[in-house]
Formats: structure tokens, C-alpha cells, sequence
């Protein structure tokens, strides 16, 4: 189900990463939270992503 999302955000526009992490949160001088601030975690880059909707997904993997 999850590539399934995945694919069809894409198919909608979206650009999709993996391996990132959110570093900051970015707001507008309201408060109004804008995108974040993301650092690939093989690489080390960072980068700004602003976006008119944001999802913040934290998956962890199962123990079992």
C-alpha cells in the first residue's frame, strides 16, 4: 500500500525521498509551517523543500 501512495503522488507531481530526515521546520512569519529543511542520510546534503500541503511520515521498522 505505501508504493502505492507513493506512486500515485507521483504520478500527481509529487517528488518523492528516501533516506531523509527532517533537520528544521520552515514557517512563514505567521507561524505557518511552509516545508522543512532535510539532510539525505547518505550523502550528508541538505536541502530546503516548501510545499503548499506538508506530510511529515516517521515509519520505523517492525522487530519482528
Amino acid at each position: 500500500m505505501n508504493i502505492a501512495l507513493i506512486m500515485t503522488a507521483v504520478k500527481h507531481g509529487a517528488v518523492v525521498a528516501n533516506h531523509t530526515e527532517v533537520v528544521k521546520l520552515l514557517k512563514d512569519a505567521s507561524g505557518k509551517l511552509k516545508g522543512a529543511r532535510v539532510r539525505d542520510n547518505l550523502t550528508g546534503k541538505e536541502w530546503d523543500v516548501r510545499a503548499k500541503v506538508c506530510l511529515l511520515v516517521h515509519l520505523r521498522r517492525s522487530s519482528t
